[in-house]
């Protein structure tokens, strides 16, 4: 089995991972898979079209990967936005009630 065979396989490990929805699991085979890479002979003629599949499958895990991020930070936006909120509430009900007390 050649490098590339191995590293194909962590992919498919990568892309199962993806289908159930564990996501974590798939990004923890980034580190074997460079670990092999980083001993891999150049490429050959033979190679070309398993790279192709890792490739494809690698698409798939990037896109995964880039739409955790984008809801990590939309969920980040929302709870500082909360927070915002929560604060300036707190604000005005303070000068509200102080306001009260002083017509008392």
């Amino acid at each position: 089995m050649t490098h590339y065979q191995q590293v194909l396989d962590i992919a498919r490990e990568q892309s199962a991972a993806l289908r159930r929805g564990e996501l974590e699991a798939a990004v923890a085979l980034l580190e074997p898979r460079a670990h092999l890479l980083s001993s891999t002979p150049p490429a050959a003629a033979a190679d070309v079209s398993v790279i192709e599949e890792i490739m494809r499958l690698d698409r798939d895990l990037s896109s995964a990967i880039r739409e955790r991020m984008i809801e990590i930070r939309n969920e980040s936006r929302a709870g500082k936005n909360g927070q915002r909120a929560l604060s300036s509430y707190g604000r005005r009900s303070l000068r509200r009630s102080l306001a009260i007390d002083g017509l008392s």
